[in-house]
């Protein structure tokens, strides 16, 4: 009769085998394997250094252009604006710095500042909805401006500041919404009263949250400037192309991306100089999308000629 004490031999016995085998399978493979990972590992390490060099090269054009634009920019975009006049609108977050830049390039081509308006945080507050609510509906709007039917006051307010920036309805209604809007402090206007014109560029900086009332109120006024006939370019810097930033969200949406010409380098003197050259291929009903982040197709738009 087979013991308890044989059954625990056996089983002692088995795993001894099993321990034997996997020390010298692995003895036997450990050269071979060691060797495949050795060479992987020299794969990746190569394929790295490449890439860094890519960059490296990517990075150095990019400052080359950047210094080509800075010494040659007022020669490049020279009278590709000239007679025309330009509303900035500038989201929350743009900096001094870059709408001095545009402004001065828009001057060197020939074209005219016609007011600087400034869309401030209140405006993309959902809790001050109810204000934008009050002017769309109330005396201040225009006659003969007709409301969107919809509850969203982000897209009422847009259509109707779009309205009057445009030069649509009397000539006195820009001023008399405009006012309205800044008395709330919901936009504020630079310098003196604002002239309409159908070349608007907006300037945007950072980044919202995705789908959020105060990323859909900005692309919202970049759409109702453009269904109301504007040549709009939307320019910013590297942050706003990302997913919830005014650019990322204009690339993503595909009747905007044929409509809207987009720079995502605009706090560049490179990128100031593209927006410019994006305004005037605008004015002839071209769209492109420039830069260095995902959506662009090209770092710089073609000089016109």
């Amino acid at each position: 009769m087979i013991s308890f004490r044989y059954h625990i031999v056996s089983i002692v016995a088995v795993f001894l085998a099993l321990a034997l085998g996997i020390v010298v399978g692995a003895t036997a493979l450990n050269g071979p394997i060691t060797k495949d990972l050795r060479n992987q590992v020299d794969d990746v390490k190569s394929q790295r250094d490449d890439l860094a060099d890519q960059v490296k090269k990517l990075q150095g054009q990019v400052d080359d252009a950047g210094e080509f634009a800075t010494t040659y920019g007022s020669q490049l975009v020279a009278k590709t604006l000239t007679g025309r006049s330009v509303l900035v609108v500038s989201l929350p977050g743009t900096t001094p710095g870059m709408q001095d830049g545009v402004t001065e390039q828009i001057g060197a081509a020939g074209g005219k500042v016609s007011g600087q308006l400034t869309v401030t945080k209140a405006y993309l507050d959902a809790s001050r909805g109810s204000e934008i609510n009050t002017l769309a509906t109330g005396p201040a709007h225009p006659i003969a401006w007709t409301a969107p039917e919809t509850d969203d006051t982000g897209k009422l307010g847009a259509s109707l500041l779009a309205y009057v920036l445009l030069g649509k309805g009397q000539p006195t209604d820009v001023k008399q919404v405009v006012s309205a809007f800044a008395e709330r402090h919901l936009v504020s206007v630079a310098g003196s009263d604002i002239a309409p014109s159908t070349t608007v560029v907006v300037l945007g900086r950072g980044k919202l949250k995705s789908d959020s009332y105060a990323a859909r109120s900005q692309l919202a006024l970049v759409d109702a400037l453009v269904a109301g006939g504007g040549k709009v370019v939307v320019a910013g810097d590297d942050t706003s192309a990302a997913d919830g930033g005014v650019i990322g969200t204009v690339r993503k949406q595909s009747t905007d991306r044929d409509s809207v010409s987009t720079v995502d380098d605009a706090n560049s003197s490179l990128g100031q100089v593209s927006t410019t050259l994006a305004l005037a291929a605008a004015v002839k009903g071209q769209a492109g999308h420039y830069g260095t982040q995902d959506g662009a197709d090209a770092l710089f738009p073609t000089p016109a000629r």
